[in-house]
């Protein structure tokens, strides 16, 4: 079925929600204002309309007028009466719309009362609505048979026999996969399907951990690599801001509020303690309603992790662990179980003092000197105008000054993983549902040589 996405920016989210048998008429985000244009030059042949509050332009006057302009269009073509689904978070948006329903009975109204419309929403409407069409076709069939006049059988040409011979044929080989033809691609295919890599984001609080590890986590999914990850930030648990359909999961249900809990109880059950975000991404985390003291101090531990780590490496390609530096205080004994340490730091000098600071107030020198050894830094919220002695501080830059002789503790030479570019659409992410790699190809690439960077070695 092919579906018309009226979404604005909201058109990856949308289409990554069609299922096997739905296709969107055009690969971009469309708006109601650019509606009637679209249609006059494409005249595509639909099945259904999704729009969403994306698609308005706040002017209710005008958005009715392009909404109207759209259904006679769909009256006057050649198939009337295909559904028109409208998903809103605005309450006001049936009476705004009222004369509009009453004259065209082929709209549905979905108003949902959520802060962020679960993505699940928009599969199911359309879904049903393609349902509910098949069924009406096939009873318009049922209803009107087709008179057929069938040739006399003299005239039928006789049915041919298979050979005997035929069974003992060639197949036909299968069509050859497509493959990759970028760079990145071909060299991320060529990670072993077999590796597995945990792997600790940190750094002090407010560096971009928890962005960071979203990000690599839906880079590595994509790229077929089965990944976990496990927010052991249990005072902010910010991965809640990105994953809505894991908060409001948790806001229902007690067990999964309690999901890191329960997977740091039971590993081995983690298809069942932890939260399912697509095929091969998963997540553990606490949800903001969970609030037991005994059960954290029971299964928030050194050893708990420590097992929690030993089974997942089994289970996973990459095992992503959310980590702010300071709960090393807590979990040092568990550091020589991780393979690798992504070290973020923006490219300010502050940002490179309170690294340092963090590492000698929460670690001896044996600890840090580990750390230092098997960290690879990540610049955050890079600022390419941000400078140092005269000079870009670049990103290799930071990973100089960390090992510059500032502290006893960093003695070895990092390697840069790469740098995550900075703009003020960064943070829209937490507000969307979107990860940034899916914003912009300038993130994507920053976040596919990160990985790449990160799995080396492996």
């Amino acid at each position: 079925m092919k579906w018309l996405i009226v979404s604005g920016g909201f058109h990856r989210i949308v289409t990554s929600c069609l299922g096997r048998k739905m296709e969107s008429v055009h690969p971009n985000g469309l708006e109601l204002p650019e509606l009637g244009e679209f249609l006059s030059r494409e005249n595509p042949a639909l099945d259904g309309v999704l729009i969403t509050d994306q698609a308005f332009s706040g002017r209710p006057g005008q958005d009715r007028e392009d909404l109207t302009a759209l259904l006679r269009w769909i009256e006057n073509g050649r198939k009337p009466g295909i559904p028109v689904l409208i998903v809103t978070r605005d309450y006001l948006k049936p009476q705004e719309l009222a004369s509009l329903t009453k004259e065209y009975t082929n709209i549905t109204l979905i108003v949902s009362d959520q802060v962020r419309i679960p993505s699940e929403v928009f599969a199911e409407a359309m879904d049903q609505q393609g349902h509910k069409k098949l069924t009406d076709i096939h009873r318009s069939a049922k209803s009107e048979p087709k008179h057929v006049t069938e040739e006399p059988e003299e005239n039928k040409p006789p049915e041919k026999k298979r050979s005997f011979f035929d069974r003992f044929r060639s197949k036909p080989e299968p069509k050859a996969e497509p493959e990759a033809t970028d760079r990145l691609t071909r060299d991320l295919l060529n990670v072993s399907r077999g590796i597995s890599r945990v792997a600790a984001i940190t750094g002090h609080r407010g560096s971009g951990l928890t962005s960071t590890v979203v990000n690599l986590a839906h880079e590595a999914s994509k790229r077929g690599l089965s990944t976990i990850i496990i927010d052991m930030d249990a005072e902010y648990r910010s991965t809640n801001m990105y994953f809505s359909r894991f908060h409001e999961r948790t806001n229902k249900d007690e067990q999964m509020s309690a999901s890191l809990i329960r997977t740091l109880a039971r590993p081995q059950d983690y298809m069942t303690t932890a939260f399912n975000i697509k095929d091969n991404f998963w997540l553990a985390g606490l949800g903001y309603s969970f609030h037991d003291r005994k059960l954290m101090e029971q299964f928030y531990t050194t050893e708990k992790l420590i097992g929690l780590i030993s089974v997942l490496r089994t289970k996973f390609n990459l095992v992503l662990l959310d980590m702010p530096l300071d709960l090393f205080r807590m979990f040092r004994e568990s550091m020589i179980h991780m393979d690798l340490f992504g070290l973020c730091v923006p490219n300010n000098l502050h940002a490179v003092l309170s690294t340092i600071r963090n590492v000698e107030v929460v670690m001896d020198q044996e600890r840090a000197s580990y750390l230092n050894a098997k960290s690879k830094v990540i610049v955050t919220k890079y600022n390419d105008r941000s400078r140092f002695q005269d000079s870009l501080f670049a990103p290799d830059k930071v990973s100089e000054l960390l090992t510059s002789g500032l502290s006893d503790y960093f003695r070895y030479e990092m390697k840069t993983a790469g740098s995550v570019p900075y703009s003020d659409g960064f943070d829209s992410q937490i507000e969307t549902d979107i990860p940034a790699i899916q914003a912009g190809a300038e993130y994507e690439k920053a976040f596919g040589q990160m990985l790449l960077r990160l799995m080396e070695g492996a």
